[in-house]
């Protein structure tokens, strides 16, 4: 992402050079380093996590431009959405094929061999708008995530469900 060696050896050494110590029934134990990262509640951990979904938003950029991942036409101008992102949170959307599913698999592979992370497929889901429900439980099995069912929530909003209804809203 361009990011100079002097910031990256600054964020390297805010990752390696801390030391926790355990309470044990009241009394501390001697300092150790952690063994992975940076720990839940660390203030830098918003800054890096925007950072690594920027870089699976360019990847998936990259798949759009070269053609390899389809993603959904809304509207009247017919745009092209492919993918959202909340913080830790990304949906994509695409046109329901193999090829998709297939290149998404390898977005996501890509993604954590380049980031360190892992994308965790069983807590991942699924869904097909106007598809068999045993065609999504088969892609699902295909890509081993879990298959899941309309209406759902994402972010606290309701998805796949008529909007015009009193109860959704």
């Amino acid at each position: 992402m361009g990011f100079g060696l002097k910031w990256i050896n600054f964020i390297r050494a805010c990752l390696s050079s801390s030391s926790i110590s355990i309470l044990i029934n009241g009394s501390p134990t001697r300092e150790f380093s952690p063994g992975r990262g940076i720990r839940q509640g660390d203030p830098i951990s918003p800054f890096l996590c925007i950072i690594t979904a920027k870089g699976l938003n360019i990847l998936a950029k990259c798949e759009i431009v070269n053609d390899q991942f389809r993603g959904i036409c809304v509207g009247h101008d017919r745009i092209v959405v492919s993918h959202l992102q909340y913080a830790d949170d990304t949906i994509f959307f695409g046109e329901w094929s193999k090829r998709n599913a297939k290149n998404i698999s390898k977005l996501l592979k890509c993604f954590e061999n380049i980031s360190g992370l892992k994308v965790n497929l069983k807590n991942s889901n699924l869904y097909g708008i106007g598809v068999a429900k045993n065609d999504v439980e088969e892609m699902a099995r295909y890509i081993k995530c879990t298959a899941g069912s309309t209406p759902f929530t994402y972010l606290g909003l309701p998805i796949g469900v008529i909007s015009t209804k009193a109860f959704s809203w």
